[in-house]
């Protein structure tokens, strides 16, 4: 065994006996006492040492130190008495080779750092095993050319600098991240001819322009570099087997054939950026996009300054797993409740993903426990720890493709847990069914910190002044392939609040996380609870929790803005029809939530309606998916294929008005239109008619 599985394992011994949780163990459990373990149990002192052991050593997916992460999490899991399934697959990852940027400017050449420099205050910045700053899956390549700054790389920006006369063609354009998923910026790039790409960190958005640098503060200093994946396909999970299960023989698409990066990629930190910036020569940027170093930015570099750009990477079909805890329901086994976080890391993983992985464990550790002492939930709770998410939402989306059927049948709602525990400010997003049972999961948690006298919805809603509203959730983690692909209820919660970033760098440590966000782990606990909360009525509550009430006024919200952005009389009256059903939804919701009472008054009934819940999201399914991105079968909610982050409420319809055709506008109202008469005709299976004396009728 490794020496860095040791502190993860000591702390398992120490607390749990190695006992198997068995279905025969477990009697009907009284609720109350069921609940007080569960947010009795969290326990921020195992937090922070689940934390300090995953977060030893760099564990990118495909490497041995993810491998070494896989055996601590088996290693966990199966000491809390949960059932392992470790599920393989076998992606096609790009593997980081070497790289070279330099500037050549008055007959010098100036090699500019691709690394963070080591700090004393930092142990983990200093490894060996630390590599330098990588853009996975960018083209390998080899040029010197002259320098062009685009903003954030954006479609407008290109299109700003085409309307300016400046052209890419050939040359390295350098831009700062931020607005849109870095893939993006490299595919506009590739699209609009340029030859290579820088991308850096400037102190405007995440730098000294926000606050004190690490490692005296936490914001990003001169040498903080991000990394990460630039796929930007049609599809989430491995780019050779879209919509298939990326087994060891699974057939493959040929690597040629797939929309991959091209040109040469690179990352830097805006300490070597600005030896670039500084030396452009050209027509003074557009206001917006001046940035935070100390100079005038420029659109092109001038005759007197080139830009050597040099990257090598390897592709290949790659080992990889899943490692998933499972604990069977005592009366719904078959029925699933699933709770995630990936484990793959760029470097060392401090915030991106492990401030979420450690609440997934610490949530499992729990309902091991309940168990252990007679308290296990009616319904299945799965507790996955996904690989490759950083390379593309990988081992999530390669799952869901493998258990596509069982997971359509019976997979109540999924939970993500990505990059969770970042501060103590409760903030979340979900599908219209999770709702209802999100806001009383966290109003039943005391909030972390010194409002602990409010619950953690009631410290959110004093931050925001009102409600919260619950937006839905975008692209970009692990939810996307529950959520577009099987038409299954998501949502994701976290706390922030922290002021400092080390996203993806090699600051993202041990380190950085207990300066900046703390030592207490108090948010973590705070998170912990609620998810436990989340769990317990998903996996227990008699009547599925899945509310259909807010449908309507979110469905009418996305149609609001749709309506705004087109003002025409036509587009209104094209949407008349969907306005018209969106209504009937409401007097449907209405009508189920005035007959719980008769509905758990009756087990046939309760059967009926909790099959009904079950099947709900499953509505907006298209067999054929959206036009331009078939994988994405969801006619509710898809990512927004400008930023991969957004959300794109009615998808159909977005896409049909991106195209300016009438036809397809009306196509897709119609198509959006029938989801939801799809959905009003399940609703009303789930609940009984009734007779003038209020009395259940037949359900035939």
């Amino acid at each position: 065994m490794s020496r860095s599985v040791l502190p993860l394992l000591l702390v398992t011994l120490l607390v749990w006996p190695l006992w198997p949780v068995t279905a025969a163990e477990e009697p009907n459990a009284a609720p109350p006492a069921f609940r007080q373990i569960l947010l009795d149990t969290p326990d921020p002192a195992i937090l922070r040492a689940s934390h300090e052991s995953l977060c030893s050593e760099p564990h990118t997916a495909g490497t041995p130190g993810e491998w070494r992460t896989i055996e601590k999490l088996e290693t966990a899991l199966k000491g809390f008495g949960l059932e392992i399934d470790r599920h393989d697959f076998y992606p096609y990852l790009a593997h980081q080779g070497e790289a070279v940027v330099e500037v050549l400017a008055g007959g010098k050449r100036i090699r500019l750092p691709l690394q963070e420099k080591g700090l004393e205050e930092d142990p983990s910045s200093r490894d060996p095993r630390a590599r330098p700053g990588w853009n996975a899956y960018s083209g390998t390549g080899d040029l010197s050319a002259a320098v062009v700054y685009a903003n954030y790389a954006r479609r407008e920006d290109f299109e700003e600098l085409k309307k300016r006369g400046v052209s890419v063609a050939g040359k390295i354009v350098i831009a700062r991240y931020g607005r849109i998923f870095r893939g993006h910026k490299a595919l506009f790039a590739e699209q609009a001819g340029a030859g290579g790409l820088l991308i850096y960190t400037d102190p405007d958005d995440a730098g000294y322009r926000r606050g004190i640098p690490y490692p005296e503060g936490g914001w990003a200093n001169a040498y903080y570099i991000q990394r990460g994946s630039l796929l930007a396909l049609d599809y989430p999970g491995d780019p050779l087997t879209p919509g298939a299960p990326a087994t060891k023989d699974a057939p493959r698409l040929a690597p040629g054939s797939v929309a991959l990066p091209t040109i040469p990629v690179q990352p830097l930190g805006w300490g070597a950026a600005q030896e670039i910036l500084s030396r452009m020569r050209g027509s003074g940027v557009p206001r917006p996009w001046q940035g935070g170093l100390p100079f005038a930015y420029r659109l092109e570099g001038g005759d007197g300054l080139k830009v050597h750009l040099s990257v090598h990477q390897e592709r290949r079909i790659t080992h990889s797993a899943n490692v998933l805890g499972i604990l069977r329901g005592r009366l719904h086994p078959e029925q699933l409740v699933i709770v995630g976080c990936h484990f793959d890391a760029w470097t060392f993983g401090s915030g991106d993903p492990n401030a979420g992985t450690i609440v997934l464990l610490e949530m499992a550790r729990s309902f091991a426990e309940a168990a252990r002492t007679g308290h296990r939930p009616a319904r299945t709770i799965v507790f996955a720890n996904w690989s490759g998410e950083e390379f593309g939402m990988l081992g999530s989306t390669e799952y869901c493709e493998a258990h596509r059927d069982n997971l359509e049948k019976h997979a109540v709602a999924y939970l993500n847990m990505d990059m969770a525990a970042m501060g103590s400010r409760f903030q979340a997003s979900a599908l219209p069914l999770l709702k209802s049972v999100m806001k009383t999961a966290a109003s039943e948690v005391p909030q972390a910190g010194r409002h602990a006298k409010l619950s953690a919805w009631e410290a959110w809603e004093e931050r925001a002044g009102h409600a919260p509203e619950l937006g839905n959730p975008g692209g970009g983690s692990d939810h996307l392939p529950f959520m577009s692909y099987l038409g299954i209820p998501v949502a994701a919660f976290g706390a922030g609040g922290s002021p400092g970033v080390s996203y993806h760098s090699n600051y993202e440590t041990i380190a950085w996380y207990q300066q900046v966000v703390g030592k207490d782990y108090e948010g973590a606990r705070m998170l912990a609870r609620i998810g436990n909360m989340l769990l317990l009525h998903l996996a227990d509550d008699p009547l599925l929790p899945l509310d259909p009430a807010h449908y309507a006024p979110t469905l009418r919200g996305h149609l609001d803005v749709l309506a705004k952005r087109v003002d025409t009389d036509a587009f209104r009256e094209a949407l008349a029809p969907l306005y018209a059903r969106i209504d009937a939804l409401e007097k449907e919701a209405t009508r189920f939530k005035e007959s719980i009472p008769a509905i758990l008054a009756d087990p046939l009934t309760l059967a009926n309606a909790n099959q009904a819940l079950l099947t709900l999201e499953r509505a907006w399914l298209s067999e054929s998916g959206l036009p331009s991105r078939p994988w994405f079968h969801s006619l509710y909610n898809a990512t927004d294929p400008d930023t991969g982050y957004g959300a794109w409420p009615l998808p159909l319809i977005e896409e049909a008005l991106q195209s300016a055709k009438t036809i397809e506008t009306t196509a897709a109202v119609a198509a959006s239109a029938d989801a939801i008469d799809k959905l009003i005709e399940t609703l009303r299976r789930a609940v009984p008619a009734t007779d003038p004396q209020g009395g259940a009728l037949s359900l035939e």
